[in-house]
């Protein structure tokens, strides 16, 4: 993949080291170095057009191109014959070069983090101070050969090869804490640095002259380097806001440096002591004010990160601080260790709100967090809302996340005092993973992930559940029902989501055996799945708050049959289910009074059946209820009848024609003698009251006399007829009465 790189970068170090090794006649060769630079630029750039972070390869691009204008300066001069110094280009584009060669490294060292701030100028500045001023003593002090330089020589010398020292040191320095100490571009790069900045020194017994051609092959030699290293992306060194430790790093070593070029300077001899006390003394401002710059961001930063990132109630992390723990943990992803996310909810926490107050559900959620920071390190744990948490675990928890999650169930389910009062919260956590070469890398999906498990946990009232794509289509399914149920239970039904269907089960005298009755039950007309039975949508209904749309509908098309069976000389009486939740809603009495009116059925051919959940759960509202509708004559009927419990205590006092005995007890009470008193007592208890008796689930004939020997009054199941349309019932019942005739 690097032979083109590499070769072009050959072809260009050949060309400058002939320009250098034939420098009276050069001028050609700087120009074809100028070019094949330019073509290795441009060749970079576009290899990293597709980088997600490409600011130190365009750095590097520039600083190339910096290189080659001012070699080419250098030639046109020399062909021109012009009275310029023959280095002039060289030197000023060198030195820019080296900017932005210093501005890719802090790029590097800062991806994702924005641009280097006024603070690594500062260091790096202060830096080539530092060195200069010493250089400035140890030539004019003949321990460096650059005797006949004048001080703009030594200058520029000394600043170039302390620009090569600064940038050695900034990419030891950075490609070490990134962790490339076993990359060997990085060491390739740092080895050809070395060896420029010792040719630099070598060169300086040769005279400014030739230590500038050397200069020049060497920084084109690094920077060819350089361009082949990063045809391959750097690694992220950091996510955003975190300041780099090379700053602060080098801001002391600066100013230890420049307090010891002032020392120097003050206890030497040499001639150029001024000048190299003038470097040193700006560079010691530097250091001084960088420090003291440094000191009142870690003030600042320290206050606005906590600010920033920290819940303001609990202390834990905020939606920021979670942002951030996640780009840390998919970079570790990537770099190949799993990572899981817990999502936790406190099941109850709105109790605690609704019976103590806010303020009490504060001290409440003070205390989890207390109890989460105990069981994890502060940085894994964010609030992301009012009492739900998201726990990011990296290696090695994230290999056994149900470790950390048991304890932390365990820890959030102890009891917490609120005033006088002891509560008892319950967590549900759900889990999501993502392992090395699961090929989920985006932070959101794993957190989507988490949050249904969590929903799942808290549905199902577990404690743990892990994410299960089965389990999510089927949430899926169940939102997409849901939608399509609110379109058919509407104020304007829309055709597209099917229709309600209404069979019917009949119910038989057992002492005529004639047909007395029927139940009412929905079906669902479902476009794509035919025929839908009640369990596949009605617990959907109830759970979303469409139950009375749904109860009016089956209201009023069992109210619509029950008078056209009445309009045949066939009246029926229609039994329909209600559900608790109507005995709240202050409006079941109205829709009872205008399905009435609006079908012309008779109110005593309509029984209206509850179960004994519904007098247990609603036990003021119902009995107000079922006065107001035996009021206006519609038959009441107790379904389920010993199923629930204590509703004996509510026989004598409400307003009920008949008890259904539970399919449960009906089908078992042959086999079982227990069984069978219980069914003989609820019908003997049931005839005291004056209430009629209904069996369910009458399937054998055996049953059947058994319950007409106990004297019960109607009975109901498949024996007689499954449940059936409509039509299909009348002629069930055409072919009966001709038979029974």
């Amino acid at each position: 993949m690097l032979a083109g790189p590499a070769a072009l970068a050959l072809l260009t170090i050949a060309a400058q080291a002939s320009a250098v090794a034939f420098h009276p006649e050069r001028a050609w060769l700087e120009l074809a170095t100028a070019l094949l630079l330019v073509l290795q630029a441009r060749w970079l750039a576009r290899r990293v057009a597709t980088y997600r972070d490409r600011g130190p390869q365009r750095a590097i691009v520039m600083t190339g191109q910096l290189l080659a204008l001012g070699l080419a300066a250098d030639a046109v001069v020399h062909l021109a014959s012009w009275d310029v110094p023959h280095s002039a280009g060289f030197v000023t584009g060198s030195i820019l070069a080296s900017v932005l060669a210093f501005h890719a490294v802090l790029q590097w060292d800062q991806l994702g983090s924005g641009v280097p701030d006024v603070g690594d100028w500062t260091n790096a500045l202060g830096m080539v101070a530092v060195l200069v001023g010493a250089g400035l003593l140890l030539t004019d002090g003949a321990l460096l050969p650059t005797a006949g330089w004048s001080e703009a020589q030594e200058i520029v010398q000394l600043v170039q090869v302390a620009n090569g020292l600064v940038l050695l040191a900034a990419c030891l320095s950075v490609g070490l804490l990134a962790g490339m100490g076993r990359q060997s571009r990085l060491w390739a790069v740092l080895a050809t640095s070395v060896g420029f900045v010792v040719a630099q020194g070598l060169a300086l017994s040769q005279g400014f002259h030739v230590s500038q051609l050397v200069s020049s092959l060497g920084q084109v030699i690094v920077v060819s380097v350089v361009m082949v290293a990063l045809h391959h992306p750097l690694p992220s060194r950091r996510v955003e806001g975190e300041r780099p430790p090379l700053t602060t790093s080098w801001s002391l070593a600066l100013t230890a440096g420049a307090c010891l070029v002032l020392v120097a300077s003050a206890v030497s001899d040499a001639d150029d002591r001024a000048l190299a006390g003038i470097v040193g003394g700006l560079a010691a401002l530097l250091g001084v004010a960088r420090t003291a710059g440094i000191v009142r961001e870690i003030e600042g930063a320290n206050q606005s990160r906590r600010e920033a990132r920290t819940d303001e109630l609990t202390g834990l992390g905020n939606r920021r601080g979670l942002a951030r723990a996640l780009g840390e943990a998919m970079t570790n992803l990537a770099a190949g260790e799993p990572v899981a996310l817990l999502a936790v909810d406190l099941r109850g926490f709105r109790d605690v709100n609704d019976r103590f107050g806010p303020a009490a559900g504060d001290d409440v959620l003070r205390v989890m967090a207390g109890r989460m920071r105990e069981q994890l390190s502060e940085r894994m744990v964010s609030r992301i809302s009012g009492d739900q948490f998201i726990v990011v675990l990296v290696e090695p928890d994230a290999s056994d996340p149900a470790t950390t999650a048991d304890g932390l169930v365990l820890a959030l389910e102890r009891p917490v005092q609120v005033g006088a009062t002891t509560v008892r919260l319950r967590a549900s956590i759900g889990v999501a993973q993502a392992a090395p070469g699961s090929g989920l890398g985006d932070a959101d999906e794993l957190l989507r992930r988490a949050h249904v498990a969590m929903h799942v946990a808290k549905r199902a009232e577990k404690h743990v559940a892990y994410y299960d794509p089965n389990e999510e289509a089927a949430a899926h399914a169940a939102r997409e029902r849901v939608e399509e149920l609110a379109a058919l239970l509407g104020p304007a039904p829309d055709p597209a989501a099917g229709h309600l269907v209404v069979h019917y089960q009949p119910q038989l005298d057992l002492r005529t055996g004639r047909v007395v009755g029927a139940e009412a039950l929905v079906r669902w007309a479902h476009p794509t799945h035919g025929l839908l039975y009640p369990d596949a949508f009605v617990d959907l209904v109830e759970r979303h708050g469409l139950m009375r749309p749904l109860t009016d509908t089956v209201l009023r098309l069992a109210a619509t049959q029950a008078a056209a069976w009445e309009r045949a000389g066939t009246p029926l009486r229609v039994s329909v289910n209600l559900s608790s939740s109507l005995f709240l809603d202050g409006r079941l009495e109205r829709m009872v009074q205008d399905a009435l009116l609006a079908t012309g059925a008779s109110a005593h051919l309509i029984a209206l059946e509850i179960t004994e959940s519904v007098l247990m759960e609603n036990a003021e509202a119902v009995p107000r209820v079922l006065d107001a509708l035996a009021d206006r004559a519609v038959s009441l009927s107790i379904d389920d009848f010993g199923t629930g419990y204590s509703s004996l205590a509510y026989l004598s006092d409400l307003p009920v024609d008949e008890l259904k005995i539970d399919r449960s007890f009906v089908q078992r009470m042959l086999q079982d003698v227990r069984t069978h008193a219980v069914v003989a007592g609820t019908i003997d208890l049931a005839h005291r009251l004056g209430l009629r008796v209904v069996a369910e689930g009458v399937e054998d004939e055996d049953t059947l006399e058994a319950l007409r020997a106990l004297d019960c009054d109607v009975t109901q199941g498949y024996l007689h007829s499954r449940p059936v349309e409509a039509s299909a019932l009348t002629g069930w019942l055409d072919a009966r009465t001709s038979v029974l005739g």
